[in-house]
């Protein structure tokens, strides 16, 4: 037991220690990229204590195949509810009036965008959405180490809210109602040690699909902190984007688009 405590507590520290270095420094409120008019939009709303350079790679590949793109950043300093609000007062009026708009998020972006959809509605040019790894049943690493006193000063103040607990943040949120792909990671390496489902090292795999509503799932070998940038979470953002499936998936019914809305 002894043995077993120690390992334990190394865990928590490592993973203070890896999030704070991956995720500490947040970024500044506001949606950036230039706004057009003609073409379909990428909205990018990356995950806590990150910034829009997480989405850079992506970006680009979305660029390239014809999309306009926008970013959606927030610091992580408010609640869950605060932080959702304040980027909805930003992110909206963006949005407003563009042909179509689809969302990529990742881990709590894609929380965000449920909670700014339930309080707001859907968009009526809302196009598709794809989350990344979001942990739409919580996150069992809050569970495991949300009771270390600096936890709330390095992964922020939505970080307690989010755990796996019928009262946490993300199992209060209504079902899913708009065309929402999610791909989960199972490259969970060390920190996954501490989840007993498969798990990406943040958050499991039945987790990011436990949320109602869900129009396909695809689990890859990938790392929570890095998916967004794997060759392979890339090209199954683009087919969803491009196509309604992800590769290799049964094509979107004729008319869901319109139906989901």
């Amino acid at each position: 037991m002894k043995r077993f405590a120690r390992v334990w507590a190394v865990g928590g520290l490592l993973t203070v220690f890896v999030g704070g270095c991956c995720m500490l420094r947040g970024a500044p409120d506001g949606v950036f990229g230039e706004r057009g008019t003609g073409l379909e939009t990428v909205v990018f709303v990356h995950g806590m204590r990150r910034t829009p350079r997480s989405f850079a790679r992506l970006e680009q590949v979305c660029r390239a195949a014809g999309y306009q793109t926008l970013q959606a950043a927030y610091s992580s300093n408010e609640p869950v509810e605060a932080t959702a609000e304040r980027l909805a007062t930003e992110l909206l009026p963006a949005i407003r009036g563009l042909p179509r708009v689809h969302f990529v998020t990742h881990s709590l972006g894609g929380i965000l965008v449920r909670e700014i959809f339930r309080r707001h509605g859907t968009p009526e040019n809302l196009g598709r959405t794809v989350m990344l790894s979001p942990p739409n049943g919580g996150s069992e690493q809050i569970d495991n180490f949300s009771w270390l006193p600096f936890f709330p000063a390095i992964w922020g103040r939505p970080g307690p809210e989010l755990g796996t607990d019928p009262g946490s943040f993300p199992n209060r949120l209504p079902p899913i109602d708009f065309p929402c792909w999610v791909i989960a990671g199972t490259s969970g390496r060390f920190l996954g040690l501490f989840i007993r489902a498969e798990n990406d090292g943040k958050v499991s795999v039945p987790s990011a699909f436990a949320a109602p509503g869900i129009e396909d799932r695809l689990v890859l070998p990938v790392n929570h902190t890095t998916m967004m940038k794997d060759p392979a979470v890339m090209d199954a953002v683009l087919s969803v984007l491009q196509t309604g499936r992800f590769p290799g998936g049964a094509a979107e019914p004729p008319g869901a688009q319109a139906a989901a809305r």
